[in-house]
C-alpha cells in the first residue's frame, strides 16, 4: 500500500479552507456575543449613606462610581446627580478644571447642575432622590428623576 503524498496545491487550499473557517466562526462567535443578554452587574445598593452632612463643602461635587452618582453642594442644599449620560447611557465625569460634566462618548458637557451645554443628549443628566436624615445624606438610586431643566426647587435643603 503506497499512499501517495499530498500535494503543495491541495495543502496550500486546506490551510485557506481552515483560516476561512475560523474567520467565518469568529465573525459568527462574535455577533451572537453582541446580540447575547448581558448579564447582570455586581449588584449596587440602591439606597446608601453617602457621608455626614458636614463632610460636603459648598461648591464641591463629590463622585460616587460604584453607585454611578455625584453630589453636589450648593449654598441652598444638595442634588443628587446620576453619572448615567441621557444620550447613550455613557458615563460621564467631572472635569474639575473646567467645571462641567464631560461625556466621553459624544462629546457632551453638562453644566454643574447637570443641564446639557452641548452635544447630542435630549435633556440634563437626571436626578436621585436625596434626603438628609440625622444629618446624614441618603440616596435613593431606585428610580431616577427625569427633568427638562434644572429649578431650584430641585435642591433638598441641609
Amino acid at each position: 500500500m503506497n499512499k501517495k503524498p499530498i500535494s503543495r496545491r491541495k495543502l496550500i487550499a486546506y490551510a485557506w479552507i481552515g483560516a476561512a473557517a475560523i474567520v467565518i466562526a469568529e465573525l459568527i462567535g462574535g455577533t451572537l456575543a453582541f446580540l447575547w443578554p448581558r448579564r447582570k452587574g455586581p449588584k449596587v445598593e440602591t439606597v446608601f449613606i453617602a457621608g455626614k452632612v458636614t463632610d460636603f463643602k459648598v461648591g464641591e461635587i463629590i463622585p460616587f462610581r460604584k453607585e454611578r452618582t455625584f453630589i453636589l453642594r450648593t449654598e441652598e442644599g444638595f442634588l443628587a446627580i446620576s453619572s448615567i449620560c441621557t444620550h447613550l447611557n455613557c458615563i460621564v465625569n467631572w472635569n474639575e478644571m473646567l467645571k462641567k460634566f464631560e461625556c466621553p462618548c459624544h462629546g457632551a458637557k453638562f453644566n454643574r447642575n447637570g443641564e446639557v451645554l452641548e452635544g447630542p443628549p435630549p435633556r440634563p443628566l437626571d436626578l436621585y432622590k436625596l434626603q438628609i436624615v440625622a444629618g446624614n445624606v441618603v440616596v435613593d438610586r431606585v428610580s431616577s428623576i427625569e427633568r427638562s431643566k434644572f429649578e431650584p426647587s430641585q435642591l433638598v435643603k441641609s
